[in-house]
């Protein structure tokens, strides 16, 4: 599905079509690891990006993941400074290892980065969280059904970060 995402020629509906299978597939695959995790690949040293165009709450939420036990904590004002932060992480042979995203943001939203970071062969199995005051019903089948790993719905504080990303430390 990805090297037929790949071809110019699929625009429109059909382009539409293969990038919501794709982002079905890259959702069932991290489900499963998810399911079955790597011990060892799960560190403090783990690289985390948060993006978010508020200052102050990517502030707020690097201090949760630093006192979480994470010691490389990035930041990112919008999506499109993110995935260009992912991108180049990614090529310098660095890659984040988790993302952590409001949902709300200007250029490129949350849920838009998520759409392009699952579409990309070489960023799709970044696990990536979202953060959003957005919390009905409808909203987080759209954040699962576009491939989110998890959602925390706004005001997040210590204990729910403690809790949502231990699993990302050796504990």
């Amino acid at each position: 599905t990805q090297d037929r995402l790949d071809q110019p020629e699929v625009t429109g509906p059909e382009r539409d079509r293969f990038e919501e299978k794709l982002i079905t597939m890259v959702s069932i695959v991290n489900k499963l690891e998810k399911a079955i995790p790597d011990k060892d690949n799960k560190s403090t040293s783990a690289k985390v990006l948060v993006v978010d165009d508020v200052e102050s709450m990517r502030k707020v939420h690097r201090h949760y993941l630093l006192d979480c036990g994470f010691r490389d904590v990035s930041m990112a004002e919008d999506g499109l400074r993110a995935y260009t932060m992912l991108r180049k992480a990614h090529d310098s042979g660095m890659p984040f290892d988790l993302v952590v995203s409001d949902w709300e943001m200007p250029k490129v939203t949350g849920l838009e980065l998520l759409k392009k970071v699952r579409t990309d062969k070489k960023l799709w199995r970044t696990p990536f969280f979202l953060i959003t005051s957005l919390g009905d019903k409808k909203h987080i089948i759209e954040a699962i059904n576009s491939g989110a790993t998890g959602y925390m719905v706004k005001p997040v504080n210590q204990k729910m970060m403690t809790k949502k990303f231990s699993e990302y430390l050796n504990t």
